[in-house]
């Protein structure tokens, strides 16, 4: 099960000086893919997926899935997972406490699957997350967006925490995952060079603002140069700062 994603023309803001975190943002995602949302830090990705996720409310504009608005939307919402250092877990209780409430409000939520993920992962359920290393905690992360199996999965820079032998069985699992249950996942991610291969579509965002957005490889294509196609990190690089060669 996947769903869609529409931003029309949404502007965010935080605080009474509204200064702005998004700016005239629009974009569609199909339903059924794996999108980058690429930029640099603090350039919106967070904002972007509180969105998608009804954790946020757009002051301008509309944020649908599959059709229909998802801000206080609680159906909408339940088809919706953020795996991000903000999702909703009992720091000082132990994990078994967290998956007894993620069993009972996420439909497609996969318990074998999650018993899987543990035991890769190395993480016993019986210990608490706020007693976790920062890897392990990411792996958490990681695993209650995995075993939602929500029709759209947003991982927002989850994979950060974890070294790079963990950052890698997370990137084959989503993989492997997508390829046996097709849903509609964002990367977000400063990582680019190392999801790069995983993506189908790229959404580039720069201070609030989008500045590129399509299939990875025609968004590839219209960036090479002297027939060198170059990869996202390049092209991040070529429309933020310019030409550094």
């Amino acid at each position: 099960m996947s769903a869609s994603i529409e931003f029309s023309d949404v502007s965010f803001h935080y605080g009474f000086r509204h200064s702005d975190a998004l700016e005239n943002v629009s974009f569609s995602v199909g339903a059924g893919s794996i999108t980058g949302l690429l930029g640099r830090n603090g350039s919106g990705k967070s904002t972007i997926a509180m969105l998608m996720a009804g954790q946020a409310y757009a002051q301008e504009g509309d944020v649908l899935i599959d059709g229909v608005p998802v801000f206080d939307n609680p159906q909408a919402m339940a088809s919706v997972c953020n795996a991000a250092d903000s999702m909703a877990i009992f720091g000082d209780e132990k994990i078994k406490n967290t998956l007894n409430l993620w069993r009972d409000v996420r439909p497609n939520w996969d318990e074998d699957f999650a018993g899987q993920l543990f035991e890769t992962f190395k993480i016993s359920i019986k210990k608490k997350p706020d007693k976790l290393s920062r890897g392990q905690r990411s792996a958490l992360h990681a695993i209650l967006g995995l075993a939602s199996r929500c029709p759209v999965t947003i991982f927002d820079e989850v994979h950060l925490g974890m070294d790079a032998v963990a950052r890698e069985v997370f990137y084959r699992t989503v993989l492997a995952d997508y390829t046996q249950n097709p849903r509609t996942i964002i990367m977000s991610s400063h990582l680019i060079e190392e999801i790069e291969d995983l993506l189908d579509h790229v959404l580039f965002v720069h201070e609030g603002k989008l500045i590129e957005s399509g299939d990875a490889d025609d968004v590839r294509e219209r960036h090479a140069r002297e027939n060198k196609v170059p990869s996202l990190t390049d092209i991040l690089v070529e429309m933020t700062i310019g030409d550094i060669s």
